[in-house]
């Protein structure tokens, strides 16, 4: 006998909610365990100051695999399936480049 089921379009919303759920909990546990271990933030600052380099070249990696992503996949399948959006795609494509960029900028300004 099943009490709930997975399936259809409320099983799909409602396993989204509990996952989000889910990861949301992980998140604040390991912030408690950060806070625990390291109150004043020191630690943590210092680790992210020493690896900023890795930390920007695993940005750059992600950075490249999303407009690889995007490029090979995702553009092709929206401009053949509405073939109008083409101009409101560059001005989106160009609107998350300048978001890249500002957020690259705050990360390397506020590294001090």
């Amino acid at each position: 006998m099943r009490f709930f089921s997975f399936s259809g379009r409320t099983g799909r919303i409602l396993f989204l909610v509990l996952l989000i759920l889910l990861m949301t909990a992980g998140m604040f546990a390991i912030a408690a365990v950060f806070m625990a271990y390291d109150p004043d933030g020191h630690i943590t600052r210092r680790w992210l100051h020493d690896s900023r380099w890795g930390l920007f070249a695993w940005r750059l990696t992600l950075y490249g695999v999303l407009a690889a992503a995007w490029t090979g996949k995702v553009r092709p399948q929206a401009v053949t399936r509405w073939s109008g959006a083409r101009p409101r795609l560059i001005r989106m494509e160009l609107l998350g480049v300048f978001f890249l960029l500002a957020t690259e900028y705050v990360a390397w300004t506020t590294a001090v």
